[in-house]
Parts: structure tokens; sequence; C-alpha cells
């Protein structure tokens, strides 16, 4: 492996695409650091501070914009409003019959695609901008506007939402870019390096917490051992696959008669990504926040009350608190992580899991498709027995794959919940950050790889020996 980022400088096409890659790398975190216009910084970073320790949603946007939205810059929201859009035009394309046609048109619809996706991030980063801008002219309680012109709310609001649109569609624009000129997913990379700019404030924060005793080492030797496993098991669950033997009959093709071949079709393990655990933290942030918003307010703040903790990922309705005086210790901690949101978040992300799989995977379209193509699976008529078997396969390897993701996913929680790991340390143990940031390593370095052996291949050609070598 060493050899071959040695040679990346050596291939011409290869390093113009990593030092463009790089090159957008900086300029994306220079504006990260960038403040939104007429905030007033001090008054925010008082009301930043432990904001996110109880409020889900806010950490899942805060770890997606790689600290942006705490800081309130001009790429406060980050990717997201383009991935939410993305999302919103895939699954309408399998619901609505125009835009499923307008997907198969080849470039040209993908272009019509691209443009809508466009068009619904700016509406969507519109509507969150103006939501942001509310909430820093209404921060709540007894607190003053977080702005420096409180008596122009207009104006501000304006200004906010020129700014954050504008950074949103930067990232938007850089990211397209990163795809046709760089290497790997601009967009992924983009997520991708504002989780990993949250990692070295988090190692940081593990050691002065040592330093401070406040954490025992041996938490410091479980963090970096779990994420390490952790790691190590998204890459083998990420590149899995069940390989379904496929046999191709004998055919004419043109004037030359093919003889039989054997392939295989490839099932994923995890067929729908990191979707799902996205859709799940989304939804079961929203409860929490929404009842937060009414607590105190009147007679009924003790219901509202009530509700916020039974929806927080750290709520104290939890297995642990049911045996009153009963207080273990140790392992048995664990169960303070088991409570509504757990349950409620492990059940929509396996419910997602093959939601999102059934809709982008469709066995009868496969079977149909080895049908015509004169293929079939050993021991398996051609039809409906095919797509029926396909199903069976795949049901049964997303079940191991809902349950890892979902298994992954809380770990952060459960340390945070069960074992009072802030969760800026526990985060990178797992959750979906840990998932991403892998995954987009695997896909970038897969391309990197493809780079070296076409070059490879252009010069075993030259030198006329391809024989033994392949």
């Amino acid at each position: 492996m060493l050899q071959s980022f040695l040679a990346i400088p050596k291939i011409p096409d290869l390093w113009r695409r990593v030092k463009y890659t790089l090159m957008m790398v900086a300029v994306f975190r220079i504006a990260a650091a960038v403040p939104s216009p007429f905030l007033d910084l001090t008054a925010l970073k008082e009301t930043m501070s432990g904001a996110f320790d109880s409020r889900g949603l806010l950490q899942f946007v805060n770890l997606f914009s790689g600290g942006a939205f705490e800081r309130m810059t001009v790429l406060a929201l980050g990717i997201m409003p383009y991935i939410t859009a993305s999302i919103i035009i895939q699954l309408l394309g399998f619901v609505v019959p125009s835009i499923e046609r307008m997907m198969k048109e080849g470039e040209a619809g993908r272009r019509r695609i691209n443009d809508w996706t466009r068009y619904g991030t700016l509406g969507i980063c519109a509507v969150q901008s103006i939501g942001i801008s509310f909430w820093l002219l209404h921060p709540g309680g007894n607190q003053p506007p977080l702005t420096t012109i409180p008596d122009h709310p207009v104006l501000f609001t304006l200004f906010i939402m020129l700014a954050l649109t504008t950074g949103s569609t930067f990232l938007m624009w850089m990211g397209e870019k990163i795809s046709e000129n760089g290497i790997g997913n601009g967009i992924s990379l983009i997520i991708t390096l504002g989780i990993v700019a949250s990692y070295p404030m988090s190692f940081a924060l593990m050691f002065e917490q040592w330093r401070n005793d406040q954490m025992a080492f041996g938490w410091i030797v479980v963090i970096i051992v779990v994420t390490l496993a952790t790691m190590v098991l998204i890459i083998l669950i990420q590149q899995g696959q069940r390989k379904i033997p496929i046999q191709h009959a004998k055919r004419m093709m043109g004037r030359r008669m093919v003889q039989a071949q054997t392939s295989y079709l490839p099932l994923r393990i995890n067929t729908a990504g990191v979707i799902p655990v996205i859709f799940s933290g989304s939804i079961l942030s929203f409860p929490a926040l929404f009842f937060g918003f009414f607590q105190g307010d009147g007679t009924g703040g003790g219901m509202w009350l009530w509700l916020s903790n039974l929806f927080s990922p750290y709520s104290s309705a939890n297995v642990y608190n049911l045996f009153g005086g009963w207080d273990p210790g140790g392992a048995m901690l664990i169960f303070k992580s088991f409570n509504m949101y757990t349950f409620l978040y492990a059940a929509l992300t396996i419910f997602f899991c093959f939601f999102y799989t059934a809709i982008t995977f469709n066995p009868v379209d496969v079977a149909d498709n080895l049908k015509r193509s004169g293929a079939f699976i050993p021991g398996r008529r051609p039809g409906k027995p095919t797509s029926d078997f396909i199903d069976f396969v795949l049901v049964r390897i997303t079940v191991v794959g809902s349950i890892f993701l979902t298994a992954v996913a809380l770990t952060p929680q459960v340390l945070t919940a069960s074992y009072d790991i802030p969760f800026m340390i526990a985060n990178v143990a797992g959750g979906t950050g840990l998932i991403i940031v892998v995954g987009v390593m695997l896909d970038t370095m897969r391309q990197v790889e493809s780079h070296l052996v076409q070059h490879r291949y252009d010069g075993f050609v030259r030198r006329g020996r391809l024989k033994g070598r392949f």
C-alpha cells in the first residue's frame, strides 16, 4: 500500500486530481471559519455551550457541518440541504412515474434531475436559514437576541438567509467540482472532512479529562480499542457480499458462438448504506426538541417536560431506573441506555434498512433481466422462482446489515447515557460519523487504486507483457 501511495506523484493525471482535491479541502476549511454577518459572537458562544448535550438535532447538524453550526459560520448548514434534496428526489423517483422515466433517460435525464436537486437545495436552505435567524433573534428564556442589530430583525433575517444559503450552495458547487476534476465523490468527501475535523478536538478533550482526573485511563484504552474494532467491522460489512452464482447459456453474438459462462450476482450486506441511520436520527431528534420548546410554559409545563425527557436519548425513564433503589453499577449500567429513544431508533433503523433496500433493489427486475439475457441461477427456474430466491437471500443478509448498522449507530449513545462519557468523545467510537468516514475512505482508495491499475495496464500493453500478469 505504501508503494501505491508513493507512486501517485509519478502519474500526472492522478497527481493533478489529488492536488485539486487538496486545494478544495483547504478552501473548505478556510470558509468554515468565516462567521455569519451581524452576530454577537460572545453571546452566541455562551448560548451554544452545553446546548449540544441535550438536543439530538443540534448534535446531528453540528456533526455534519464540522462544528460550523456551533460557531454559526457561513457554512453552518453544511451540505445536508443538498443531501436532503437528493434523497427526496430519489424517493420520488420510485413513486412518481414521470420522474422515474426521467431517471431512465440517460445523460439528459440525469442533468434535469441534477437541476431539480439544486433548486430543491436552494429552497431547503432558504427555509432552514430563516428558521435559524428567528431562533437567533429569539433564543428563548431571558436571553437577549444574538445579533448586533436587534432593532432591524428583517434586515438581519435577510443577511442570515443570504449568508447560509450562499454557503451551502458554495459547498454544493465545490462537491460537484471535486467529483469532476478531483478524486473521490465530492459531496461525500465534504461530509467526511466535516466529521474528521471534530476528531482532534475529541481526542484533546479525552486527554484533558484524563489529566484532570475526570476520566480513568482505562476508558481511553477502551474507546481506542472499540474505535479500531468498529472500523474493522465497518470495512468487513461494507465490503461484504453474498455472491449468487449465475450460469450463462451458450448463445450467438454476431457471428461467434459464445460458450456457456459462470458469473455471480453480488448482493451487498448493507445495501442501504448510511441512509437509515440518517433518517432515524433526523426523525427522532424533533420530538425532544419540539417538546423542549414548551417546557415551563403555563400549567402544561410538567407534561411537556415529561414528554421531552421520554424522547430524549439520555432519558431517565429507562430500564435501569425502573428498579428503584437498585444500583449495582458496572456492566449493568448499560441498561441506562435502554429507553424509549433507543427502542424507537433501533426499530426505525431496521425499518428503513428494509424500506430503502426494497426501493433500490427490485428482485423481479433482476430476474427478468437474467431471463432476457439467457442467464439463470442453477437449481432455480427463470421468472418468479428466481425472484423469490433472490428476495429470500436479500432479506436474510439485510437482517444482518440492519442489526450491525443499529449497533454501531447506538454505540455513542450507550457510552454517554450509561457511563457519562461526553458525547464528543463517545462519537469517536462509533455512530453515523464513523460509518460515513470509513465508507468514503474506502471508496476514495478504490478510485485511487483504479488509476494505479490503469497506469500499470497501459505500461504492460506498451511492453507486450500482459501474459501472466492478470
